[in-house]
């Protein structure tokens, strides 16, 4: 069931390099800011996950094994949008609820 950001949710406490890189914080610091914002923070999660596949792709978590539906589709696919959308997918377990982050 789809959790609302704004609800009371547990979210992950991001690992170490996020902490360690300038860009990460700042991401990190425009999510938290918008977490509950009415409007939502549909785009900072984006630009979270975006720039952790993108800067950090040997910390991106690998295949949910769990039965995810999601990666089962992206592993699917053999071109290189599915592949970077599916690393950013995955980048999402290391900040937002398992909840949310799955949803994309």
């Amino acid at each position: 069931m789809y959790e609302d950001p704004g609800e009371f949710v547990e979210r992950p406490v991001p690992p170490p390099f996020m902490f360690a890189c300038r860009d990460c914080v700042r991401w990190l610091l425009r999510l938290a800011r918008t977490w509950e914002a009415p409007e939502g923070c549909f785009w900072e999660q984006l630009q979270v996950a975006r720039h952790i596949a993108a800067d950090h792709p040997e910390d991106v978590p690998p295949q949910h094994l769990d039965d995810c539906e999601l990666c089962v589709e992206y592993a699917r696919r053999d071109d290189g949008d599915a592949a970077l959308v599916w690393a950013q997918h995955r980048a999402r377990d290391l900040f937002m609820p398992p909840s949310i982050a799955r949803l994309l």
